[in-house]
């Protein structure tokens, strides 16, 4: 009885991982679709008893839509007319950090990279002696590289058990501890709060090593 409550927990636990990503990437595929097909649909369609059937036209009409902007955008025409776009929109206050912002993000969702972490670090954080799990997003760049000396490493540190939000430190190379530990290991480790740590077999010491 005694360890019937800790296995309950780490079931618990170890369910949440798996539920809570797809729970919350079918509710964000879900309102996607209602908010993109709701902007096409006429307010009549959307509370017709069809309009599951409309959403569905109206959204194959948009990834169409989409499709022939992308086609064009492709060509030398598409892509001065972009750039001339871009242009005018730089030189609009308040819409030009708006616009710029949406684009790195986008940008970087939509970058075809399987995952904007590359691999799973330890690192000394909030503070000195005791450490934080991080995941290594790029290497430095810009202003903040030329004022540190030696190479920094953006370090994404989130928080438990919502990996959603977080900190981003910057931590020189030589500071981190890198993981064997994959991305989706490391991710499932902070959710759960640490309740669900992956197998680890350390590699054998040579004969004569003392610790």
């Amino acid at each position: 009885m005694n360890d019937l409550w800790p296995s309950l927990r780490k079931s618990f636990f170890a369910g949440l991982v798996v539920v809570v990503p797809l729970a919350g990437s079918v509710a964000i595929l879900l309102g996607l679709f209602n908010w993109v097909t709701g902007f096409l649909l006429p307010k009549a369609l959307q509370d017709h008893t069809n309009a599951f059937f409309y959403r569905l036209a109206a959204l194959l009409v948009c990834v169409l839509l989409v499709t022939a902007v992308g086609w064009v955008t492709r060509l030398v025409i598409g892509r001065r007319a972009v750039a001339l776009a871009e242009t005018i929109v730089a030189r609009v206050p308040l819409l030009n950090r708006i616009y710029s912002f949406v684009k790195d993000v986008s940008n970087t969702m939509l970058s075809g990279r399987k995952s904007a972490f590359q691999r799973v670090v330890l690192v000394e954080f909030p503070r000195a002696g005791s450490y934080a799990i991080g995941f290594v997003t790029s290497e430095t760049e810009g202003e903040a590289q030329s004022l540190t000396q030696g190479t920094v490493v953006n370090v994404f540190v989130p928080t438990t058990p919502n990996p959603t939000s977080g900190f981003l430190i910057l931590v020189p190379r030589l500071q981190l501890i890198d993981m064997k530990m994959s991305v989706a290991d490391g991710m499932k480790m902070v959710i759960s709060g640490g309740s669900v740590v992956p197998p680890h077999t350390p590699r054998p010491q040579p004969p004569g090593h003392a610790d």
